[in-house]
């Protein structure tokens, strides 16, 4: 008797382990992979042409660059041992990169190699944007502000000052620069001149982007992201649900968006910027910065070389990489929704999913899933602010399972 209780207390500890790693498994499932960047200088800014082209920049002159998806990232040396801080491209062409001392690198032929500027200041830069029209504007430590109207081939000095701009983005003819101390500046004129806004804050600012010439946001310390929809005229709070330090925001599309922090989470959005979730980057590590060349990928950088990918579209989410037993679609919820709502699939295989959502009338109305997927359970958000109340349906195509499910919005 007490040998069979002793076994049977064995199996009872052997089901419970198991079920504990199975539930860290669960809950470790990551939507940011890693990958190898080659290097261990930490990287500031990151960029990509295409959704197989890229390149990130950082200390000691460091290029890193990627033909692949960032399957394997390739040194590009012999361009400067100087501190590189950004990088952007007008076109699969033009692009420029800046850096400590004053340094602008300018390439015409996709990023292959890259000529020195002259920019006209010895000071630190930060951050680099393209405008319209060719313009390029950059800026950096002791209020330096530099523009070029030809694409980066020639530069002026628009204003030498004290704040040190950490944060640039264009849109238009429109220009706004954020630093330290709440710092924002805009220009209505292509940067001939700026003048402040207010941000009711004293908080360094990190990081701006515009989603146009009227909506944007503007992220930095203690756990502040603003957000206006009127040229920055006035800034608001929108930070619901982010818990760290903002570094770097990017939206690639008007209600998807993601935010880099300090303490390496990622957090995105999928209703324009009024809540914000984790999306589990599995790195404490600090990064920098954020790129999406589309909705479906993107890449963050930071500290020690860090390079994390994201190779399924904003919105979903792996909550289990298990296998499920069963395909399967769940019911949304909420259900009836106001504007946004979640919903479940399974996959027992790899294969590729396409989920789309329909009207009454049976016209297609958004694509919310399109792509090759591992086998596990996904989580999907639908945010369906720019669409009228009433019934939609939402189908789920693989080559094995097909099914369609009903909901309804009520505004």
């Amino acid at each position: 008797m007490k040998k069979s209780n002793k076994l049977s207390g064995i199996i009872r500890f052997i089901l419970f382990t198991v079920a504990i790693l199975s539930l860290v498994k669960i809950s470790n499932s990551q939507n940011w992979v890693s990958q190898s960047s080659g290097t261990t200088n930490t990287l500031h800014g990151v960029w990509f042409v295409d959704l197989q082209k890229g390149f990130a920049v950082g200390d000691l002159g460091t290029i890193r660059y990627t033909t692949n998806s960032g399957t394997t990232w390739l040194a590009l040396n012999g361009v400067t041992n100087e501190d590189l801080h950004d990088i952007t491209f007008l076109n699969s062409s033009v692009g420029i990169i800046v850096g400590d001392n004053g340094r602008v690198y300018r390439s015409t032929n996709g990023g292959s190699t890259w000529a020195q500027q002259t920019s006209g200041v010895t000071d630190n830069l930060r951050t680099v944007s393209f405008g319209a029209n060719g313009m390029v504007y950059a800026a950096g430590v002791d209020g330096v502000i530099i523009r070029s109207t030809n694409s980066g081939t020639s530069w002026s000095t628009v204003t030498l000052g004290s704040t040190r701009f950490r944060g640039s983005s264009a849109s238009g003819s429109k220009v706004w620069l954020v630093g330290d101390n709440g710092v924002i500046s805009s220009s209505q004129n292509n940067g001939a001149s700026f003048t402040p806004q207010t941000s009711n804050t004293a908080s360094d600012f990190h990081g701006i982007y515009m989603l146009n010439e009227l909506t944007g946001f503007a992220g930095g310390q203690n756990d502040m992201l603003l957000y206006t929809n009127n040229g920055g005229s006035s800034w608001s709070t929108r930070s619901a649900g982010i818990f760290q330090s903002v570094n770097a925001i990017h939206f690639p599309a008007a209600n998807l968006g993601a935010a880099v922090c300090e303490a390496g989470a990622i957090y995105i959005t999928t209703n324009s910027g009024l809540t914000w979730v984790n999306d589990n980057s599995g790195t404490a590590t600090e990064l920098n910065d954020v790129y999406f060349p589309s909705t479906n990928k993107g890449w963050a950088v930071g500290v020690g070389g860090v390079i994390k990918y994201r190779g399924s579209a904003l919105g979903i989410s792996n909550v289990s990489i298990l296998t499920p037993d069963n395909f399967s679609l769940s019911q949304n919820y909420p259900n009836p929704f106001n504007p946004s709502t979640k919903f479940k699939f399974a996959i027992t295989k790899m294969g590729n999913v396409n989920i789309s959502v329909y009207d009454v009338n049976g016209s297609k109305a958004e694509v919310l899933v399109q792509g090759f997927y591992n086998a596990g359970v996904y989580e999907v958000s639908w945010d369906a602010s720019k669409y009228s109340s009433g019934v939609y349906f939402y189908t789920i195509e693989t080559n094995e399972f097909t099914e369609t499910k009903r909901m309804l919005m009520i505004k």
